[in-house]
Protein backbone atom coordinates (compact mmCIF):
# COMPACT_ATOMS: atom_id res chain seq x y z
CA UNK A 1 0.00 0.00 0.00
CA UNK A 2 1.79 3.10 -1.14
CA UNK A 3 1.17 6.20 1.17
CA UNK A 4 -0.33 9.37 -0.36
CA UNK A 5 1.53 12.84 -0.26
CA UNK A 6 0.47 15.98 1.50
CA UNK A 7 0.33 19.26 -0.75
CA UNK A 8 0.51 22.08 1.21
CA UNK A 9 0.22 24.37 -2.24
CA UNK A 10 -3.21 24.77 -3.76
CA UNK A 11 -2.45 24.92 -7.06
CA UNK A 12 -5.23 26.53 -10.35
CA UNK A 13 -5.67 23.37 -11.64
CA UNK A 14 -7.59 22.31 -7.87
CA UNK A 15 -8.62 25.81 -7.40
CA UNK A 16 -10.64 25.30 -10.74
CA UNK A 17 -12.13 21.85 -9.72
CA UNK A 18 -13.05 22.86 -6.95
CA UNK A 19 -14.84 25.73 -7.82
CA UNK A 20 -16.72 24.27 -10.20
CA UNK A 21 -17.88 21.94 -8.20
CA UNK A 22 -18.74 24.86 -5.46
CA UNK A 23 -20.69 26.88 -7.72
CA UNK A 24 -22.90 24.02 -9.05
CA UNK A 25 -24.11 23.48 -4.89
CA UNK A 26 -27.72 24.49 -5.26
CA UNK A 27 -29.39 26.89 -1.91
CA UNK A 28 -30.39 23.57 0.25
CA UNK A 29 -26.54 22.04 0.27
CA UNK A 30 -25.62 25.45 0.94
CA UNK A 31 -28.01 25.68 4.13
CA UNK A 32 -26.61 22.72 5.01
CA UNK A 33 -22.68 23.07 4.76
CA UNK A 34 -21.49 26.93 4.37
CA UNK A 35 -19.35 27.29 1.35
CA UNK A 36 -15.99 27.77 3.23
CA UNK A 37 -16.60 24.38 4.89
CA UNK A 38 -17.19 22.86 1.52
CA UNK A 39 -14.50 23.92 -0.06
CA UNK A 40 -12.34 23.23 2.54
CA UNK A 41 -12.81 19.61 2.78
CA UNK A 42 -12.41 19.03 -1.41
CA UNK A 43 -9.62 20.85 -0.98
CA UNK A 44 -8.12 18.50 1.79
CA UNK A 45 -9.49 15.55 0.03
CA UNK A 46 -7.83 16.99 -3.44
CA UNK A 47 -4.38 17.48 -1.96
CA UNK A 48 -4.46 14.22 0.34
CA UNK A 49 -5.28 15.84 3.74
CA UNK A 50 -7.63 13.46 6.35
CA UNK A 51 -10.72 15.42 7.07
CA UNK A 52 -10.18 14.86 10.46
CA UNK A 53 -6.92 16.88 10.70
CA UNK A 54 -6.62 20.23 10.77
CA UNK A 55 -6.18 21.92 7.19
CA UNK A 56 -3.29 23.63 7.16
CA UNK A 57 -3.25 27.91 6.41
CA UNK A 58 -3.01 27.67 2.66
CA UNK A 59 -6.14 25.45 2.47
CA UNK A 60 -8.00 27.90 4.66
CA UNK A 61 -6.86 31.17 2.91
CA UNK A 62 -7.71 29.71 -0.50
CA UNK A 63 -11.72 28.49 0.86
CA UNK A 64 -12.12 31.84 2.85
CA UNK A 65 -11.18 32.84 -0.90
CA UNK A 66 -13.60 31.36 -2.75
CA UNK A 67 -16.27 31.38 -0.61
CA UNK A 68 -15.98 35.28 -0.23
CA UNK A 69 -16.51 35.23 -4.70
CA UNK A 70 -19.92 32.55 -3.88
CA UNK A 71 -21.30 34.23 -0.77
CA UNK A 72 -20.77 37.56 -2.96
CA UNK A 73 -22.57 36.21 -6.37
CA UNK A 74 -25.44 34.26 -3.98
CA UNK A 75 -26.22 37.72 -2.91
CA UNK A 76 -26.08 39.17 -5.70
CA UNK A 77 -28.53 36.69 -6.77
CA UNK A 78 -31.24 37.17 -3.83
CA UNK A 79 -30.90 40.94 -4.31
CA UNK A 80 -31.40 41.01 -8.26
CA UNK A 81 -34.24 38.25 -6.77
CA UNK A 82 -35.84 40.83 -4.34
CA UNK A 83 -35.62 43.72 -6.30
CA UNK A 84 -37.78 42.41 -9.44
CA UNK A 85 -39.71 41.37 -7.16
CA UNK A 86 -40.42 44.83 -5.51
CA UNK A 87 -40.63 46.20 -9.34
CA UNK A 88 -43.58 43.43 -10.29
CA UNK A 89 -45.64 44.74 -6.65
CA UNK A 90 -45.40 47.66 -8.02
CA UNK A 91 -46.55 47.58 -11.42
CA UNK A 92 -49.47 45.16 -10.33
Amino acid sequence: MQATTKRTTVCIDTRRTVNMLAMSRKPGDVAKESHEQFIRNLLKDKMGWPRREPAPESIKAAAKQMAATLMARDKAVADAKAAQKAAAEVVA
